[in-house]
C-alpha cells in the first residue's frame, strides 16, 4: 500500500509541475524555431520538492526533463540501455518506449519523468506532452537483478544537469545509474559516462536511459 501511495502522489506532482512550468511563448501549440529546441531539467519550486518528501522519494528517485520542439517532430523514442561485460550498451528487453504520429503529431513540448519505484524494482518512464493533446505515455522497466534489488550496495546517479540542443535524430542521454560493492563513489554525468563507460568496469550493474526526438515517423 505504501509504494502504491508513494507512486500516486509522484504522479500528481508532475502532473502539477506540467500545469504550472513551460517557456512557450513562440506560438499557441508551443513549438519554437529549430535552432531554439532543447531538453532541459525540470525546476521544480521548493513546494513540489516538499511533496517528494513526504512521498518519500528522493531526488535521485525523481528526475524530469522539459522538452520544446518545432512543428516537425513526428517521434519521441526512449530506450534503456544495460552495461554489458565488455563495457558495451546493449538496449534493453522492456523499459524503452516510443510515441510518434503524423496526424496529428505528437506536441512539440512536453516532460519526460523517470521515476524510481523503489524495491528494486527499477524505473517507471512516463512521457507526458502539453498543449492541445496533453497525451501521456507510461513504461516500466522490469526489477534489478536479485543481487542489486536487495540493496546495500552503493549506488550512482548521473544526470543531464544543463540544458541541452534538440537535434533530431540523435540520441540524448537522460540518465545512468551503477550499483557497486565499493565504497568509493565518483560524480557522474549522464552525457560524459554515457559515451565512455570505463569508469563502471568492475560493477554489478549499470543502466541508461536516452531519448531521440525524430523529424520523421519510424519505418
Amino acid at each position: 500500500m505504501k509504494k502504491r501511495i508513494v507512486l500516486m502522489l509522484a504522479g500528481l506532482l508532475l502532473c502539477s509541475a506540467l500545469a504550472g512550468c513551460g517557456q512557450t511563448d513562440a506560438n499557441s501549440s508551443g513549438a519554437v524555431p529549430a535552432g531554439e529546441m532543447q531538453l532541459a531539467p525540470m525546476q521544480l519550486s521548493d513546494e513540489q520538492y516538499s511533496v517528494l518528501s513526504l512521498a518519500d522519494i528522493g531526488v535521485q528517485e525523481f528526475i524530469a526533463y522539459e522538452y520544446q520542439a518545432d512543428e516537425n517532430l513526428r517521434c519521441i523514442t526512449t530506450i534503456r540501455y544495460i552495461l554489458n561485460d565488455t563495457l558495451e550498451w546493449e538496449p534493453a528487453d522492456s523499459g524503452s518506449g516510443r510515441t510518434y504520429g503524423d496526424a496529428p503529431p505528437p506536441s512539440p513540448i512536453g516532460t519526460i519523468a523517470l521515476t524510481d519505484k523503489g524495491g528494486g524494482q527499477g524505473f517507471t518512464h512516463v512521457l507526458r506532452e502539453r498543449g492541445d493533446s496533453s497525451a501521456s505515455f507510461t513504461s516500466s522497466a522490469p526489477g534489478l537483478p536479485e543481487e542489486v534489488g536487495a540493496g546495500g550496495l552503493a549506488v550512482g546517479v548521473g544526470v543531464q544537469q544543463e540544458a541541452v540542443p534538440i537535434v533530431y535524430d540523435e540520441e540524448i542521454p537522460l540518465l545512468v545509474r551503477t550499483f557497486r560493492d565499493k565504497s568509493e563513489l565518483y560524480v557522474y554525468d549522464a552525457a560524459r559516462d554515457f559515451a565512455d563507460p570505463s569508469r563502471f568496469e568492475g560493477d554489478l550493474f549499470t543502466e541508461a536511459y536516452t531519448v531521440t526526438f525524430s523529424d520523421t515517423l519510424p519505418e
